[in-house]
């Protein structure tokens, strides 16, 4: 019996979303992942690193106008040196 494992076994964990690849290779080893030290290696709690291990993708950022926008030039007038 032949097995091939294509798996990139040198690899840094710097960020949350490293944690989805590192998971596929610890599944595919058949090793445990020590979530207390990550999160202590990541500086997050370790709920973090198991909801990102179990495949949490954050939202996206919404591009929100200002309130303010709409008062942009009225502010710039009035604190402008000719008032």
């Amino acid at each position: 019996m032949y097995i091939k494992l294509n798996i990139e076994t040198d690899f840094e964990i710097k960020s949350l979303s490293d944690l989805g690849k590192f998971k596929q290779v610890m599944e595919q080893l058949k090793m445990k992942i020590n979530k207390s030290e990550l999160a202590r290696e990541l500086g997050v709690d370790r709920r973090t690193i198991d909801k990102y291990l179990n495949g949490f993708i954050p939202k996206r950022t919404r591009k929100k106008a200002s309130m303010l926008d709409e008062y942009y030039e009225i502010i710039a007038a009035l604190l402008s040196e000719d008032s």
